[in-house]
């Protein structure tokens, strides 16, 4: 018998949860926008409190005095639809007369221009989503969609007409609608001709973004002229690759070239009849960095673009503002006009200037190694700045001549055979030195170690293994006084190594590194990412020492600090042994955890 009641009372309550999901499900519309729906929420409330309900208003009459004066002054409708809309929120004409009514008025200043566009607005998409037949549905959108016109925001609009359409086909909707889709929907904005690279294209940028996916664009591309072509998309860009320089050619984008927009693709052909120009003259450098060799050196390869003649600048840090220039942004990068004028008239001087000859072909990349030794002579201590261009330098270093710097190529270079090594440890800074050219230790070279600020912290000559130490004190300055870069000399050569950039440059990729811990190293995570308000969050705790070694036996304190700010601690008293540890900590009050951190 309890079986029985049992399987009656579980058929019953499964018949009643399979009934009240369709009892309470509600049909979304197909135009949906949070912003205004807030904005709507927030306007219908204002309205409700600055004006009462009364019993037995007259609707009928209020509708009807409200649509004269609509056409009379659309000012004095105003007040007509909010009492119709607070008397009867789910009366769309009254809705529909206040959007009419705010989108007709003429502001007297931006304040009013605001708050009427915000409920012309707010009032039709209300009117919407109240609708209850496809007509009405249709009526309202196509009203936001003039509203959406009339503040200029063209993508939503064409929303709003392509939907009003779907649920009604109307005439004059219809016309309104391929009106601004001719006008503002998906279409070319733009074009160019990319003929400064080695590969020239074109390029066609259009309003929205392109279909994504597996979409092959070639068919909607017709071109005519000499090329190995390819068509290729990317976001809003579609580009014709395999040009020549040189060559004329026609280009037809063709109707219905599909976007990622629904039901919009564009219109019509576009015609483009394009040449290809020559690459201009330019000139520009290898990379970042670039270290000679003392002996046997080639020189600094430097590439060129349709011209023969290369004006060259060499520059000049010297050894003592050395550090300053290791530490602007300019460093290891390509130097802008500026930067270039505050090094030549602040930080450093200019120590040659002339031209060099380069073999030219025609729109071809031409490679001429600039030979330093032959055309400088001996080089003093420092860093050195290359500064080309195409043609000549006319005019004195310090000039304008350089302009904003378009067309300039600059390299930074040292020129030594010695290698650096170095890192800071808790028993002091660790130097070796040895030869580029061979890779043995170089013995009694002058090492020396500046600070941040520039003051040399100490100077000492390499071992036969090419090793130096400085004292472990002078390695655990700080601010000012904290170790920024050693540098070497032998006779005349001469090199440097900042100490403040990572071991491996991986800046280009994104990351930069970790600061390694110059004491107790505490590392602490969750057995789970994501926690329900009052659910006990276990967390473990590995305690490493400088070296990486496990620490047993030390009290911690787990700080944890939650988002408004609070901070209370926990002890981690549980030891799991080589350094690990483990705490349980409850959510308190549901607050979750912001960020937590482990104090011996």
């Amino acid at each position: 018998m309890r079986t029985k009641l049992s399987r009656v009372s579980l058929a019953l309550v499964f018949s009643w949860a399979l009934a009240m999901p369709v009892a309470a499900q509600t049909v979304q519309k197909p135009f949906q926008r949070e912003d205004i729906a807030a904005s709507a929420q927030s306007i219908e409330d204002r309205l409700k409190r600055e004006i009462s309900a009364s019993a037995g208003v007259d609707v009928a009459k209020l509708m009807a005095d409200g649509e004269a004066a609509l056409k009379r002054d659309p000012r004095a409708a105003i007040p007509f639809a909010n009492r119709i809309v607070v008397a009867q929120p789910g009366n769309l004409t009254g809705w529909r007369l206040l959007a009419l009514a705010a989108r007709r008025i003429e502001p007297r200043d931006w304040r009013e221009r605001y708050d009427m566009q915000e409920r012309a607005t707010a009032a039709a998409y209300i009117a919407y989503t109240r609708a209850k037949t496809k007509p009405e549905e249709a009526q309202m959108l196509a009203i936001l969609a003039g509203i959406f016109e009339w503040r200029e925001m063209y993508r939503p609009a064409l929303t709003a007409y392509r939907i009003a359409l779907e649920a009604h086909e109307d005439s004059v909707v219809r016309k309104a609608y391929e009106d601004l889709r001719e006008k503002r929907g998906f279409r070319i904005a733009d074009n160019k001709t990319d003929a400064d690279s080695a590969s020239p294209r074109a390029c066609f940028t259009f309003s929205e973004p392109l279909a994504r996916g597996r979409v092959d664009f070639a068919p909607f591309v017709a071109i005519t002229g000499k090329g190995d072509f390819a068509v290729t998309a990317e976001e809003s860009q579609l580009c014709v690759e395999g040009l020549r320089h040189g060559e004329r050619y026609g280009i037809v984008l063709r109707q219905g070239i599909p976007s990622a927009i629904p039901g919009e693709n564009l219109l019509k052909n576009a015609d483009y009849d394009i040449y290809v120009r020559d690459r201009t003259p330019s000139v520009r450098a290898a990379g970042k960095t670039y270290v000679l060799p003392r002996s046997g050196q080639q020189g600094i390869p430097v590439t060129s673009v349709n011209t023969e003649t290369l004006g060259v600048r060499i520059l000049r840090v010297g050894d003592r503002n050395l550090i300053n220039t290791v530490r602007s942004d300019g460093f290891l990068g390509q130097i802008e006009a500026y930067q270039l004028r505050k090094i030549m008239e602040e930080t450093g001087a200019q120590v040659w200037q002339g031209t060099l000859a380069a073999k030219s072909e025609l729109n071809k990349d031409v490679t001429t190694a600039f030979p330093v030794a032959e055309a400088v002579g001996k080089l003093e201590p420092g860093v050195y700045l290359l500064v080309a261009r195409a043609g000549e330098f006319t005019k004195k270093a310090t000039s304008e001549e350089d302009g904003d710097g378009d067309g300039l190529a600059t390299q930074w270079f040292v020129v030594s055979d010695l290698g650096l090594t170095a890192f800071v440890a808790p028993d002091g800074v660790h130097v070796l030195v040895k030869n580029l050219a061979d890779a043995k230790p170089v013995k009694d070279a002058e090492i020396r170690l500046l600070a941040r600020n520039n003051e040399v912290l100490g100077t000492l000559k390499t071992n036969a293994e090419g090793y130096v130490r400085f004292e472990a004190g002078l390695g655990r300055g700080e601010g000012g006084l904290a170790p920024g870069l050693v540098t070497a000399a032998q006779g005349e050569d001469y090199g440097f190594l900042d100490l403040q950039q990572s071991a491996f440059d991986l800046s280009d990729r994104g990351v930069s590194g970790r600061v390694a811990p110059k004491g107790l190293d505490a590392f602490v995570y969750a057995e789970r990412g994501v926690y329900r308000p009052g659910e006990t969050v276990h967390l473990s705790a590995l305690l490493r020492d400088a070296k990486g070694d496990s620490v047993t036996g030390m009290p911690l304190n787990l700080v944890i600090k939650r988002p408004d700010g609070m901070e209370y601690r926990r002890a981690v008293v549980e030891d799991q042994g080589a350094g690990g540890r483990a705490l349980s900590v409850s959510l308190l009050g549901g607050a979750p955890v912001g960020t937590w951190r482990v104090q011996a």
